[in-house]
């Protein structure tokens, strides 16, 4: 049961940090938001019930404002009808309840620029109601939506396309999902720019006991490394292997300021694997390294890791040398909101 005086006093904090956050002062509206989840942790649902209610009755106000106005008109000069009409318009106040105010397509319309922000801005609209979770997962525009934002920043090896007989993608994305925009999305794998791709790898080391030790155990060491990789639209990857942790590393993990002993790479995408063959390489004086790995998902989370395939180096003459993928683990990708624009964060 709602406790009425908490209730009342919580909106009463909540509507004050409405109210600054118009003004623009996020600080002291931040403030009160605080004050109000203190006193009551319902209080924006509480909130929008109370702005849902006075718009209701705003609705029957006016319905009983025009019912008097019909019954009077016989007797009212035109003037003075006018005057009047000009007094109660100004005097009423804009209705706020969105979802009973505006039509059905231009909610539609807010998905669609949603949708280009980042796929979590949609999720997240989707989870607010039932009417916008019917317009963001029941409707095929915001699938199209978010389809046609990224799978043209996708890069697709050329060699791949030509044994696969492929020379148009959009041509080829039509015979495979036809105008089915989430069924593509969920199968066809897409590289994610909007963050970075971390694995992390622990490893036990046995050490040597020291010259005159007693002891019978060798010391045990926990080694454990990291992988970073960071995927651009152009076809670049900046590639790094280190042991400093990702709190040190993933703000300034940029190719404006690239940290020490990073590599720039190149990416690609080909068609085995369920179409997320994902294929790295980098090249130095001597040899050219090939990274391949395969985009999977985590879980309910679609197209989020990257599985290793195999590791090679090639030399000069062509020699081809495999590297052990024993300890090695999967990268999983972690969204960074400082990385990108929102219009090109997925």
């Amino acid at each position: 049961m709602v406790d009425t005086g908490n209730a009342e006093v919580a909106i009463s904090w909540w509507e004050k940090g409405v109210q600054k956050e118009k003004d623009g002062s996020m600080n002291d509206a931040i403030r009160f938001y605080r004050e109000a989840l203190k006193t009551h942790e319902g209080v924006e649902k509480l909130y929008r019930k109370k702005l849902f209610e006075e718009h209701e009755l705003e609705k029957k106000l006016e319905q009983l404002r025009l019912d008097s106005i019909d019954s009077r008109n016989d007797t009212v000069s035109p003037g003075d009808q006018a005057q009047a009409d000009e007094d109660e318009d100004d005097s009423q106040r804009d209705p706020c309840w969105l979802l009973d105010i505006l039509p059905p397509d231009v909610l539609s319309r807010i998905v669609h620029y949603v949708v280009l922000q980042s796929g979590e801005s949609w999720l997240n609209l989707s989870l607010t109601c039932s009417t916008f979770n019917r317009l963001c997962f029941h409707e095929m525009d915001p699938y199209r939506t978010f389809a046609r934002m990224i799978y043209p920043k996708q890069q697709y090896d050329e060699m791949a396309m030509d044994l696969n007989g492929i020379s148009n993608i959009g041509i080829w994305e039509k015979e495979f999902w036809g105008p089915n925009y989430r069924k593509m999305l969920m199968e066809r794998p897409f590289v994610k720019f909007g963050g970075i791709y971390i694995s992390v790898v622990n490893y036990l080391r046995y050490g040597a006991n020291q010259d005159g030790s007693r002891s019978w155990m060798n010391p045990i060491h926990m080694i454990t490394y990291y992988r970073y990789f960071r995927f651009y639209p152009d076809g670049g990857c900046l590639r790094l292997l280190t042991t400093d942790e990702p709190s040190m590393v993933v703000p300034h993990f940029s190719t404006d300021t690239p940290p020490r002993n990073s590599e720039m790479c190149r990416w690609s995408l080909g068609f085995d694997h369920a179409f997320g063959h994902l294929t790295i390489t980098r090249s130095s004086s001597k040899y050219t390294f090939v990274e391949e790995l395969q985009i999977k998902d985590q879980g309910t989370r679609i197209h989020q890791r990257l599985k290793w395939l195999s590791s090679v180096i090639i030399d000069k003459e062509g020699e081809v040398t495999e590297c052990s993928m024993k300890k090695e683990k999967p990268f999983f990708f972690s969204r960074v909101r400082s990385y990108l624009p929102s219009s090109t964060m997925y």
